[in-house]
Order: structure tokens, then sequence, then C-alpha cells
């Protein structure tokens, strides 16, 4: 890895663009090896005012401006370009790229719209468990750049991709998952064609020796993947429900799915599939993923603050068997809401909680829609913490209070983890 840099920064005028979690990650590594003219740092903040003695460092609303000044860019994901990529006389990277470049054939990619996280810390715990050696990281909070050390030749990575470090992908994981493809993140792309055509950078700089794990219902198109395609379905697993293995505490057929992507992927590196169910049993789900938080006065509660989608909410409530509350909303990124709104008139939900501004475009679209009776059911609730109070309060015992908002967190929280938090302490879980 460090070689590949030495030779992409060797005597170059080189920009971090962004320096959050990653870009600080891509700062030591571009560090660590020298030879570059010049190391300088871009961000929309204010950076720590210790690199400014010996590094330019350019915040503030024009900071990407400057990005021609430069001969390489190494750029943090979502952040957006003012213009086409292919505009820019520097060269425009990013670590996942440089990273599958360098560690691709030994390299698992896991990617889709809803169910990442939760598929990738189940692969690498079931690896892991088996005996394998395998390290994780990526879109999870672990920058890929930061396992490097530890990777030796027979080392399986386990690397978790979103659609921004896919966007301009120019290689490829040897094996690729994706497993569904949904609207999401239009602020951003602005068509769901151009969201899409990021995560299918995944497959479409694969080779003829390579894999793409995927979901029958999004397939690649004739001429599109030179891989092979394994399509993966629930029947491939050796069970039929998580309720046939003891001590599993993964809820729901999503989950069902993407412990289908998991076990095909195990078979490839000759796990047995009673190992692989004794591994299953002991996986612990993630924070803020259809997460149990714990009961109070006979109420489950479940914190499902990562959806971010229509079809991730729809999942949740149909994952809950006693699911009894829902609270949705957030920020308004203009997704089609109408199969939510056609799905919550058929559920058992006694109360539908609806928040933010993407609240009210359900709200609106419920009142068009939906029967008088129905909409007794429905309650419009402007701020997450009253949303809690009414849940606490209304509840009927033995039901479920789920989180899973079915919008971003931006403009109201900082991130989805800090949304669940915030939830977890109004219902005195924390």
């Amino acid at each position: 890895m460090k070689e590949t840099i030495r030779n992409l920064v060797k005597d170059k005028k080189v920009l971090i663009l962004g320096y959050g979690r990653e870009g600080q990650s891509s700062f030591r590594m571009i560090s660590s090896v020298g030879g570059f003219n010049c190391l300088d740092i871009a961000d929309a903040n204010a950076v720590s005012s210790d690199l400014t003695a010996m590094h330019n460092v350019i915040t503030g609303a024009n900071y990407l401006d400057c990005l021609d000044d430069y001969d390489v860019v190494l750029k943090s994901p979502g952040i957006i370009l003012p213009k086409d990529i292919k505009e820019y006389k520097c060269h425009i990277t990013c670590q996942a790229d440089l990273f599958l470049q360098v560690y691709g054939a030994q390299t698992i990619g896991i990617t889709g719209t809803k169910g990442k996280s939760t598929t990738s810390s189940l692969l690498y715990h079931i690896l892991k468990t088996c005996g394998r050696d395998v390290l994780f990281g990526g879109n999870i909070g672990l920058p890929i750049f930061d396992i490097t050390d530890q990777i030796h030749p027979r080392t399986i990575i386990v690397f978790e991709l979103s659609c921004h470090q896919l966007e301009y992908a120019s290689y490829a994981p040897s094996k690729a998952i994706l497993l569904n493809l949904y609207e999401d993140h239009l602020d951003h792309y602005g068509t769901v064609e151009k969201y899409w055509n990021a995560k299918k950078n995944i497959y479409r700089n694969q080779g003829y020796c390579d894999f793409l794990f995927c979901n029958p219902d999004f397939l690649p198109t004739t001429g599109e993947c030179k891989s092979t395609v394994i399509k993966v379905k629930p029947a491939d697993l050796p069970f039929t429900s998580f309720e046939e293995i003891p001590d599993v505490i993964l809820r729901g057929t999503h989950n069902l799915f993407n412990c289908a992507f998991v076990y095909d992927v195990c078979r490839r590196y000759d796990i047995s599939d009673e190992e692989f169910v004794d591994a299953l049993a002991s996986f612990k789900t993630l924070a803020h993923r259809l997460q149990f938080i714990g009961k109070k006065n006979d109420v489950d509660y479940y914190d499902d603050s990562i959806s971010t989608t229509v079809e991730s909410a729809i999942s949740a409530i149909k994952a809950i068997p006693n699911a009894g509350t829902i609270l949705l909303g957030g920020m308004d990124r203009g997704i089609d809401y109408d199969p939510l709104v056609q799905y919550l008139p058929t559920t058992r939900l006694e109360h539908i909680i609806l928040m933010y501004d993407s609240g009210k475009v359900i709200l609106d679209k419920l009142k068009a829609s939906a029967s008088a009776d129905f909409m007794n059911r429905v309650h419009y609730i402007e701020e997450l913490a009253d949303a809690c109070t009414f849940a606490k309060e209304n509840a009927s015992k033995g039901t479920a209070v789920i989180l899973s908002p079915a919008a971003a967190s931006y403009g109201h929280f900082k991130n989805f983890e800090q949304r669940g938090d915030f939830f977890k302490e109004q219902i005195g879980l924390a």
C-alpha cells in the first residue's frame, strides 16, 4: 500500500479534501510515506491550528475552489464536487479505490441501500469465529487505510462500501455483495439512477475471475458485469427461520436475506453448515439497527435509527411481531413515500407518530388516501423528544415501540447514531 501511495504522491502537490475521520487517516498515511512536494488540507470547517505551521489549510465556503491548484486530491466520501470529475485537471482519488487497487483480490466488498453494516459485521464475525485470518473496515467507521499494516497475503478483508466510496471507483473487490437498491441519497445525487450507478461500480470494475453475490431482484443488465453472478436466496440457508437456532437475536425476513449472502460467501471459505450456525448464534446485533434496547413498563423498545428508507421502515414493522408504535420522520430528501403510505393502514399498529419535515409529507399523503378511522391512529409530533413522551404515555402493555424514521437525521441530529442515542435517553434506557 505504501509503495502505491509513494508512487502516487512523489514530487506532487497533494490535497486532503475533507478532514474528518477518513481525511485524517489519509493525512497520516501520506505523511508517513513522504516524498510529496506539499501536503495541504481543505475542509468546509475549521481545522486544528497546529497543522497550519507546516501545511496550507483552506477552509470556509469556498474550500472546493482550490482543487486544480494541486496534482493529486484525496477526496473524503460524501463531499459533493461542484463540477463533473472529468472537468478537473487534478487527479482525484479516494481511500477505497487506492485500497482496492492493491488489495482487491483479497477483499469482499459489501454494498446496498440497506443492510450492509449488519451483513458485513455478520460476515466478519463468522469468518473470525471460524478461525479465518480476517480484517474489517470501511464505511462502518474504521478508515480502510488504518488496517493496512495488519494485512498478510492470506488475509481476508471485509470492506463495507458506501455509494460515496464507490461513486468514482476504478477498481473492485474480487468478491462483491450487492444486497439491494432503493431510493436514497437523492439530496446528493439528484436522481435515483445516478445513486444506483454509484452502487453498481462495485461490480462494473470486476474481472472475469471475480464473483458478484447479488439479490435476484437487482441483477446486472446484459453486458454490464464480467464476473460470475451468484443469485442469493434465503432458501440457500441450512434453516428456514432464526427461531430454529437457540440464542440467535437477529430478527426479520430482511435479516434472513442478509444472512443468506453471508452463508453463500462463507461456503467459498470451506465453512461447514454446523460451524456457520454455531457462529451465527453468538453474533450480537449492531447499535441502531433494529436493536432491542430494553423493556420498560412492559413495553419493548427498538432503536432502528439507521433507517433512512421506506423499505427499511416497512421491514422493521414486519420484523417485530408485537409492533404497536412506530416513530417516523426526519429530513425530507424528496424520496417516494407512497409505498409506506399504502402499507401503514394495513398494519396492526396502534400509533403512527410522524415527525419533522418528512413526517409532514407522509401526513399529507395519508390524509389524502386513508380512512378517518385509521387517521385516529396517526399523530404529528414535531420533535423526537415529544414523540418519545407520547409513546411512553400511550403505548399499550405487551406491545413494542420502534424508532425507524425512514429519513435522514441531518438538520436535527449530527448523524443517525446521535439520533438513536437521544431516543434511548428520552425513553430512559440509555
